[in-house]
C-alpha cells in the first residue's frame, strides 16, 4: 500500500515539474507577443516623425532584444515546447516583416 502511494507522489511530482515550466513559458510568450505589437506600433510611429515614439523607440528596442535573446536561450535549453518554439518564430517573423531591424 505505501509503494502505490510513493509512486502515485512522484508521478504527481513529475507531472507537476513538466507542467510548471510550459505554463511560464507560455506566459513570457504571450507577454513577449504584446511588448512586439507595441514595438512594431512605435516604430512605425517614430519612422512617420512621432516625438514621443522616437523616444520610447530605443527603451523598446534594448528591452525587445532581451526578451528576445531569452526566448532563444530557452529554445537552445529545450524549455519550450514545439508549439511554443512555432510560436516564437511566428512572433519573430512579425518584426522582420515590419522591417524594424
Amino acid at each position: 500500500m505505501k509503494t502505490e502511494k510513493k509512486i502515485a507522489v512522484l508521478n504527481y511530482t513529475k507531472l507537476r515539474k513538466d507542467k510548471e515550466p510550459t505554463n511560464k513559458w507560455s506566459k513570457h510568450l504571450d507577454d513577449y507577443k504584446n511588448y512586439v505589437k507595441e514595438y512594431i506600433k512605435h516604430f512605425n510611429k517614430a519612422e512617420k516623425g512621432s516625438n514621443a515614439s522616437l523616444a520610447i523607440y530605443p527603451y523598446m528596442r534594448i528591452r525587445w532584444e532581451a526578451l528576445n535573446n531569452r526566448l532563444i536561450s530557452a529554445s537552445k535549453k529545450n524549455l519550450l515546447t514545439e508549439k511554443q518554439i512555432k510560436k516564437v518564430n511566428k512572433i519573430q517573423s512579425k518584426t522582420d516583416n515590419s522591417n524594424s531591424l
